[in-house]
């Protein structure tokens, strides 16, 4: 009995190993079945029938690398206000603190520019600290403005706050140049 289950055996082994070895790799399409039954599509085949296909294998893996460069971001600079109030009759002064975040050195400095017609004139302008480290902090911006001619201001303006300009917050790295890609 022994023989006989091995004699089987054996003759299902090299059926199959033949089966197998097919051109189309023992794929017979008329022994896929597919069928639509109790309202779902079905599909059936013994594994040996089933459609095969070469695989993707992993050959190389090569790690991607990029320079982030410098970025400094300004917190909250979109809603901020430098508001003065008079010293004194034709002086005005005001200072703004904000949030510097940055991934490089940067040196930082302030610009003013009044508003067209307007009819005030710089005295200072400042920026401290001037130089920030990596992750940055805290600075603060100063403005006084000299001149002002409250003349040239509309009795409309009484009790508002109006816009006579702006100050500009200017940024660069404080590191030595690098030429043609760091990585």
């Amino acid at each position: 009995m022994l023989k006989k289950m091995l004699f089987v055996g054996a003759v299902l082994f090299i059926a199959s190993a033949s089966y197998a070895a097919m051109p189309n790799g023992g794929y017979d399409a008329d022994k896929v079945h597919v069928e639509e039954w109790d309202g779902h599509n079905n599909i059936k085949s013994e594994s040996w029938n089933w459609p095969a296909e070469y695989k993707y294998q992993a050959v190389c893996r090569i790690p991607v690398k990029m320079d982030v460069g410098f970025w400094v971001r300004v917190v909250g600079c979109k809603d901020a206000v430098l508001k003065l109030h008079q010293d004194s009759i034709r002086k005005y002064s005001g200072t703004i603190t904000l949030t510097v975040k940055c991934n490089v050195v940067i040196d930082l400095a302030v610009d003013w520019a009044a508003n067209s017609g307007m009819p005030v004139s710089k005295d200072y302008a400042n920026i401290n600290p001037t130089s920030l480290s990596a992750p940055g902090g805290d600075v603060t911006v100063s403005l006084g403005l000299k001149d002002v001619d409250l003349a040239g201001f509309q009795s409309s303006a009484v009790g508002t706050c109006i816009e006579v300009g702006s100050v500009t917050i200017k940024v660069r790295p404080a590191v030595a140049p690098q030429l043609a890609g760091a990585c």
